[in-house]
């Protein structure tokens, strides 16, 4: 039985990769992650909860990371990285693994470093045009080292474009859940709002303070799990036939959502972006203005560049501006729809098999 450990703070290519591992013999899987969602929360994370569900064995990391601004927590979280390492070594002694996958995030390096401390082959993969920090150090310490664009590779040396790990999911057309599928019925003017797998405390709140005046569109929020400052609580009480609010989009929803939709307003995370150009789905973007060295607006500018998106500074964001930007991008849908079509026929594809095939070439 060959030992495949999967780690990194990059859930949605992590899932891509192990729905295709499942389907070989002989293979464990194991997975390292953190169990809540932030550094000194008690929101637990989307990969504990998921990768629980599928009956992978999944072991629980606590360690730091290196901040981008002082706060109270700082001292705290770099004291944690020796733990982290420490602990990293304990797991992988007694796993043995044959080989470790990383998606990068801060959870991932303490892994790989102990990995390569104890001889144990790595793969990263980085899904941002900018690589962060942690994928910086875990490219020192792996065997190989695997991007989605070719942007990338001017960051990390000798690394080999495969494109984005993708859930097949997002290619269904068709749920079995009757709510939302009642809820759509046959309108062509459906909205997706997703802030990400933890939500965007953000973008509920324009989307709640614009819902008044988005009436001409059928509008399912995404709201996000954590239930940050009362999100979810809010968007539930929130009594509207246009308007549709869920935590999470669970794998029997998320494709039939996605192509669903006439186009989609989000933040503009490497997975989002990479699945809303696989679909050529139109979108308005939001950046996070605070992901690192500006990962989110590089990532969003790809589609903005393309002619597929509308791109958003979050700090000039108001009601009135993301109407005026849902009204344009409706008016001009087809020449939208038309720039995304043309961008997909560009982008790298079947990521997952490829990199399904390097791991079982290195183990």
């Amino acid at each position: 039985m060959k030992k495949i450990l999967i780690t990194g703070g990059h859930l949605t290519p992590a899932l891509a990769l192990i729905e295709e591992l499942e389907t070989e013999k002989d293979i464990e899987l194991f997975f390292i992650g953190r169990k809540y969602a932030t550094e000194n929360s008690k929101n637990v994370a989307a990969e504990f909860t998921i990768i629980n569900k599928k009956n992978i064995h999944f072991y629980t990391l606590i360690t730091g990371r290196l901040q981008r601004k002082f706060t109270r927590y700082t001292l705290t979280s770099l004291l944690k990285i020796p733990l982290g390492f420490f602990q990293s070594i304990y797991y992988l002694f007694s796993l043995k693994p044959n080989i470790i996958v990383s998606f990068g995030g801060y959870i991932s390096t303490p892994v790989v470093f102990a990995a390569w401390i104890l001889g144990i082959t790595s793969v990263t993969h980085e899904q941002s045009i900018t690589p962060g920090l942690a994928n910086k150090i875990n490219a020192i310490f792996t065997r190989n080292t695997y991007v989605t664009w070719e942007e990338t590779k001017k960051y990390l040396k000798n690394a080999t474009v495969i494109g984005n790990p993708t859930r097949k999911l997002i290619f269904n057309r068709d749920t079995k859940n009757n709510k939302i599928k009642k809820f759509i019925g046959d309108s062509k003017e459906v909205i997706y709002v997703t802030g990400g797998n933890q939500g965007s405390h953000f973008i509920n709140n324009i989307i709640f303070d614009s819902l008044s005046s988005i009436k001409d569109y059928k509008i399912i929020h995404q709201v996000g799990a954590t239930n940050y400052k009362g999100d979810l609580d809010k968007a539930l009480k929130i009594k509207n036939s246009n308007y549709l609010a869920l935590d999470y989009l669970d794998n029997d929803c998320i494709g039939y959502v996605l192509n669903s939709a006439s186009f989609v307003i989000s933040r503009s995370g490497a997975n989002t972006v990479f699945e809303l150009a696989l679909l050529a789905k139109p979108s308005i973007l939001i950046p996070l203005p605070i992901a690192a060295s500006g990962e989110q607006l590089k990532n969003a500018l790809i589609l903005k560049s393309a002619g597929s998106a509308i791109v958003l500074n979050q700090s000039e964001t108001n009601p009135k501006l993301l109407l005026d930007s849902i009204n344009v991008l409706n008016k001009n849908i087809n020449q939208y729809r038309a720039c995304a079509q043309k961008f997909q026929k560009t982008l790298p594809k079947n990521a997952s098999a490829k990199l399904k095939e390097v791991i079982l070439k290195l183990i």
